[in-house]
């Protein structure tokens, strides 16, 4: 039996195929070519798993047409290439160390193919690695603790998944085991931690990843909702702070993340943004730097350009003694 396609997988090879011609493509076509839908039981199942991802695509901005006939008759789906598809890479000495070094640390993942693929597609345009990542990088990147809990608490919540995890909380000498639902993972001074709903518990919680003390093992249980716990001991978890933000085109993932309305990822545009608090907000927009520019309301506008100043001030290099 060939093993099953992942769901993020699947989504890419359909992307790949309604790119790969100008004409539509046919739903029997799809069903036969693209890996994930072959392996469907039924043409039931294909339709509705179908339908789902097509949903799922357009709902990432992702322009997928259904082409009609002068009956009204399906012919097929495309994405248009010139609506979607990216300029020509030109990365610069930097980013493609970045690429290369980010290869290393994937490459003990499971996304090892897909960070090795990437630098081989650069030295068929750019030359043998050897000749443009820096000697001081060369070595394999060792994962810590911390990023090691990152791979399966990503696939969690892209997955609907409940976890485990042996946790010892700051007080604590030794760890306990904690049944959680996560919803979100953020990195803030420097820690990385995973906000969701704690069973045991029975309140939304949050974990700090350098306390978690062994594996993190999925379960085949679903997560609970992101709006479950509301009121339950856990703060409010909608997003109640927004800003209306201009994006430049392929910029600003995180922000097009937060967006009220879906955007297309290739269009400069001006969208509402929202997050949880006012802190969350300012730094997401200080973080995105020149890709995004805050248009209003003028707190959130004054907010921004002086965490930008306080950001140039202590990136200055010292001249002199002390004052």
């Amino acid at each position: 039996m060939p093993d099953r396609v992942d769901r993020t997988e699947r989504l890419l090879n359909l992307v790949f195929a309604l790119m790969a011609t100008s004409r539509p493509v046919p739903r029997s076509v799809l069903r036969d070519q693209v890996p994930g839908y072959r392996e469907a039981a039924s043409d039931p199942a294909f339709e509705r798993m179908f339908e789902r991802d097509k949903d799922e695509l357009r709902s990432m901005g992702v322009p997928v047409e259904t082409v009609i006939d002068e009956s009204g008759e399906v012919l097929g789906y495309r994405i248009p290439r010139d609506a979607y598809a990216m300029a020509p890479l030109d990365l610069t000495l930097a980013e493609r160390s970045a690429v290369a070094v980010a290869a290393q640390v994937w490459g003990q993942a499971s996304v090892a193919a897909v960070a090795g693929t990437a630098v081989r597609k650069l030295e068929a345009v750019l030359g043998d690695a050897q000749s443009w990542v820096p000697a001081g990088l060369a070595g394999e990147v060792v994962l810590g603790s911390t990023e090691a809990a990152l791979l399966p608490l990503l696939q969690a919540i892209r997955t609907d998944r409940i976890v485990t995890f042996p946790y010892r909380t700051p007080a604590g000498d030794t760890a306990a085991m904690r049944t959680v639902s996560p919803w979100r993972l953020a990195s803030t001074d420097g820690h990385w931690r995973l906000t969701g709903h704690d069973h045991d518990r029975r309140a939304e919680r949050t974990f700090r990843l350098s306390r978690i003390q062994g594996p993190v093992t999925l379960t085949a249980r679903s997560r609970e909702p992101l709006e479950a716990a509301a009121g339950e001991g856990g703060e409010p978890t909608d997003p109640t702070v927004r800003a209306t933000v201009h994006v430049e085109p392929w910029r600003g993932a995180s922000l097009r993340r937060a967006a009220t309305a879906p955007v297309a990822p290739g269009m400069a545009a001006d969208i509402e943004v929202a997050f949880p608090s006012m802190d969350a907000l300012v730094g997401a927009l200080c973080a995105a730097g020149a890709d995004a520019t805050v248009l209003r309301p003028a707190e959130v506008v004054d907010r921004v350009h002086a965490g930008l100043l306080e950001l140039h001030r202590l990136h200055q290099p010292h001249v002199g003694g002390s004052s």
